[in-house]
């Protein structure tokens, strides 16, 4: 499935590195499973003038979200 970006937000995610990214996507906590998990499905949105990626959690398939600092 490709990803689900907004212009804006699709601007934003390329600029990162990519062990910037690695790690956004790595670090997300799943409120079903209780625990951190890893991101499946991305999208992303900007909210405020700051990134917000969606998606779903990999390993029960749950809505996921994460903010990524763009510092």
């Amino acid at each position: 499935m490709e990803a689900k970006f907004t212009p804006q937000a699709k601007k934003l995610w390329e600029a990162l590195e990519p062990r910037t990214k690695m790690f956004a996507l790595n670090t997300v906590w799943c409120s079903d499973c209780e625990k951190s998990t890893s991101m499946a499905e991305l999208g992303g949105r900007v909210n405020g003038g700051e990134l917000v990626l969606h998606g779903k959690c990999s390993t029960c398939g749950g809505q996921v979200a994460r903010h990524v600092d763009s510092a």
